[in-house]
């Protein structure tokens, strides 16, 4: 995985962001924004062009839910069901309940699980205990 791959998904997601956002065409914005976002969080969590096995899972399922939430957002029919869910309209819902908290809940837990793995490198380790004088035992 190298930097220049995902700054070119990046760039190219960009692009079809803007063109869905000027054509008027949500479900193509639906698609193209999880890419746009998973493409700058696997550029920002790259360590020496590698990514860790717990962020290549919470990366994924991420996307995954991101983009399963913003094409149910634009492909639900608000004429078939007008009720309410948990007291929002079902687009709002999905967006407040699935697009925002259900990664926030997903990548806690991985990020909890895993960071000693994938977040902080031996060399990180060694540098704070010969800062601090202090020794760090993960295991």
């Amino acid at each position: 995985m190298k930097n220049d791959l995902w700054v070119k998904v990046l760039l190219v997601g960009a692009i079809i962001m803007l063109i869905a956002q000027v054509a008027k065409l949500p479900l193509l914005f639906a698609i193209s924004f999880p890419v746009v976002i998973s493409a700058w969080m696997i550029l920002g969590a790259l360590r020496k062009n590698k990514l860790g096995k717990g962020l290549k899972f919470s990366i994924s399922i991420l996307y995954c839910i991101w983009t399963i939430g913003f094409v149910a957002m634009n492909l639900i029919d608000h004429s078939v069901f007008n009720g309410t869910v948990l007291g929002f309209m079902p687009g709002t819902a999905i967006m407040i309940y699935i697009v925002w908290l259900l990664p926030f809940f997903v990548g806690t837990l991985v990020y909890g699980l895993r960071f000693d793995k994938d977040y902080l490198a031996d060399e990180d380790i060694k540098k704070f205990e010969n800062k601090t004088d202090e020794s760090i035992n993960l295991n």
